[in-house]
């Protein structure tokens, strides 16, 4: 009897097991017991950051990372629009003593540029900033640096700086940010601003040759010492060269003090403060350089690139750029407040509810990798995920087209309280033709009207109906909306292009048939060469895996075979497709455009000649030249806005839209979705530092999610009596 009732038991408790276990796990929710009720921010990524150092970084992706951990001299008021540059870690904003050619101080608040021969900039820091707790700061009893000379054995359990058992901290100096604006020019860190800034700052020119000689003699030096062995590539690995950044005399930036310094433009040129508001002028201390700097650190891949070190409002905790990547608050951040002031209706829109207290209000940000659109926008509706745009498969569920309205939220998006925040960004999209190249580059009469025809039969106004739902406004240059000097309706036209359609009050494409009659004229009739040969383009990316890149490289091979003309893919890995671009092995490639700071110079400056990519490593991507636009360029570059101002860019855009350097796409128009618990967003174009103003009602976040995630038993209520009905022959035997 005994024995029977010890194999009921057996029995109950193996078919019992797979209940407990369903039970258990019938919560979708993918994180840690507690961790929705906590100031924390979930959010995911789809490109993996490779550069985070704030020297070399020009990526979106990457800045939004950077600008969250490093702090510029000055930033953006959060509220105000237009755009308003207030002091970040200066004191206050400079004004700028010019010099005429004498050495005089000219009187005149904004005196005509030619009469400028020199620019000065004298900035006060603020005291008692700190940079984050990391390992480089950490001190021995002697005052020397506790991780100096260390061995890979005394590291190797470390995944990530955070993890070493010694921390340490000090005050942002005036140092620290001059040594920043020198590494700008140290070749190896291949900044993509060098070309544009060296135009102004004095001396950064020749800082930068200086540099190029310093590591040329080092290298000239390791290899007498190491004969037929050595090896550069492997030597500087094992062994970084450490360049003493204060070597050279460098008159453009000065340090007079720990808390003041002096910046020495060689002309007049306001738009160096945008500049200063960006990471590329942000504080990096000696110790994190020294400390990187070390042959150890090379084998665990910790670097400047991969682990960052700043003051400011967060530092980065995780770092696996191909899963998680995790933010925390600094506890050394310097008291900073939210804003007390805004734009007109922000009172209205519940965006000043915070004024005046501490920031930042979010304690931690989880980022995850999200290859796929689907999966990312299924955890949105969850609640797992507090923020989302809207991916093209989607579309429809969220948002409602209507005549008179507009674009509007579906009623399951209002029932959930989710909020529509919508926006023309200032960014640019284009595809480029190499200027160097010999079939699509040039600037003959033919040349230009190839470009012209392959321009026209690239319908952007049907790739944004088929795949962005209409998200978007046909570009017809470089200026997008809301940047001064950018013409509406017919008056901003590209008439080498486009026509306006007063009907619909839009631009529209012109026909097949004039790009047809345009080849013609290139001397490509039906798309084939003088020798009867079909014209066969190269189109380079580094989509990878995007699994929308496929279904739009068809749509650009489809458009141009209306005209004839084939189209190779030719993408590749990012690194590689960097290096194709810098030394201009390329055709036809495409390319974006974000406002780092709200003046027409930052995307006219996209095709001025000096900045071109191959020449300088500039952000001229298409190595375009023309001496008529590079002329207007350096009249209007330091102008203040007005009437000359917006006649000269009328010309400028003129030539550019002749010459067809690229194809212009569109200007996006955002669509961000923000679940009701995520408070204080508004969108700001002009920097990525904006987290810290965020916050989370995680109460209401946690009753929504139970709410939307409700468990569904009957399933297992179905089991149960299945698996009750399996030991019924067992309990019948047991009775008897």
């Amino acid at each position: 009897m005994n024995i029977i009732c010890d194999e009921v038991k057996s029995k109950m408790l193996l078919l019992m097991l797979p209940i407990a276990v369903l039970f258990a796990g019938c919560s979708n929710d993918p994180y840690r017991p507690g961790e929705a009720a906590e100031q924390t921010f979930f959010s995911s990524f789809s490109t993996p950051p490779t550069k985070l150092d704030p020297s070399s970084s020009y990526y979106s992706h990457e800045g939004r990372i950077i600008d969250q951990i490093y702090e510029p001299l000055f930033t953006y008021h959060y509220l105000k629009r237009p755009y308003e540059i207030i002091p970040n870690t200066a004191v206050s904003l400079p004004v700028p003593v010019y010099y005429d050619k004498d050495g005089n101080i000219l009187s005149e608040k904004d005196p005509a540029p030619d009469s400028v021969a020199k620019a000065v900039y004298t900035i006060e820091l603020k005291k008692g900033i700190m940079y984050q707790n990391h390992p480089c700061f950490a001190l021995n009893k002697d005052g020397n640096p506790k991780y100096a000379n260390v061995k890979l054995k005394d590291i190797k359990k470390y995944n990530y700086p955070s993890e070493f058992e010694f921390q340490g901290t000090r005050e942002v100096k005036a140092h620290d940010y001059a040594l920043q604006m020198r590494r700008l020019a140290d070749p190896r860190l291949a900044s993509p601003i060098l070309s544009i800034i060296s135009q102004y700052i004095s001396g950064l020119t020749e800082l930068n040759k200086a540099y190029i000689d310093m590591l040329a003699a080092e290298r000239e030096r390791r290899k007498i010492a190491a004969g037929a062995y050595y090896n550069q590539e492997r030597d500087e690995k094992n062994n970084p060269i450490r360049l003493d950044y204060f070597a050279p005399e460098f008159k453009g930036v000065e340090v007079l003090g720990d808390y003041q310094l002096k910046v020495t433009l060689k002309r007049k040129y306001p738009q160096i403060i945008y500049w200063m508001c960006m990471h590329f002028f942000a504080a990096v201390p000696q110790e994190a350089i020294d400390f990187y700097n070390q042959p150890a650190m090379s084998e665990k891949q910790f670097s400047l690139n991969r682990c960052p070190v700043g003051s400011g409002p967060y530092f980065l905790d995780k770092f696996k750029p191909h899963e998680v990547i995790i933010l925390k608050r600094n506890p050394n951040y310097h008291a900073d407040f939210y804003p007390t002031e805004g734009a007109p209706d922000d009172i209205e829109k519940g965006l000043l509810i915070d004024a005046g207290k501490r920031m930042p209000f979010i304690d931690k940000q989880v980022y995850r990798m999200e290859k796929e659109a689907i999966p990312g926008w299924n955890k949105f509706l969850q609640g797992y995920v507090d923020v989302s745009g809207i991916a093209n498969d989607v579309f429809d569920q969220a948002i409602q087209i209507s005549a008179g309205d507009g674009a509007m939220l579906s009623p399951k998006m209002q029932n959930q309280g989710i909020r529509l925040i919508t926006g023309i960004d200032p960014t640019l999209w284009y595809t480029g033709f190499n200027m160097l190249d010999k079939v699509v580059g040039g600037y003959s009469v033919k040349n230009q009207k190839l470009r012209q025809a392959i321009s026209i039969v690239m319908d952007y106004n049907e790739f944004l109906d088929i795949f962005l739902n209409g998200r978007g406004v046909l570009a017809q240059g470089p200026l997008p909306p809301g940047i001064f000097g950018y013409r509406t309706g017919e008056k901003g036209t590209n008439p080498y292009v486009d026509k306006w359609d007063a009907r619909s009050k839009r631009h529209v494409r012109q026909s097949v048939e004039k790009a047809r009659a345009l080849m013609v004229e290139a001397g490509y009739p039906s798309g084939r060469d003088k020798d009867g040969q079909p014209l066969t383009l190269d189109y380079d990316h580094s989509a990878g895996m995007d699994p929308s890149f496929r279904s739009r490289f068809d749509w650009t091979r489809g458009r141009l075979d209306l005209i004839g003309i084939k189209l190779n893919d030719k993408g590749t890995d990012l690194s590689r497709f960097r290096q194709k671009r810098k030394q201009g092995n390329w055709q036809l490639s495409s390319g974006g455009w974000l406002a780092d700071y709200p003046d027409p110079e930052n995307f006219m400056f996209l095709f001025y000649g000096p900045n071109g990519k191959v020449e300088t490593g500039g952000p001229n991507m298409v190595n375009y030249i023309n001496p008529e636009y590079d002329k207007l360029f350096k009249q209007m570059e330091s102008m203040a806005n007005s009437e000359q101002r917006q006649k000269i860019i009328d010309e400028m855009m003129e030539i550019v839209q002749r010459d067809a350097p690229a194809i212009w796409q569109y200007y996006p128009v955002s669509y961000v979705l923000c679940h009701k618990w995520y408070k204080n967003v508004k969108p700001h174009a002009m920097t990525y530092n904006t987290m810290k103003y965020h916050k989370i009602d995680a109460d209401m976040r946690v009753k929504s999610q139970k709410e939307w995630n409700k468990p569904i038993y009957w399933p297992i209520g179905v089991l149960v009596g299945l698996l009750l009905l399996g030991l019924l022959p067992v309990i019948i035997v047991n009775k008897e």
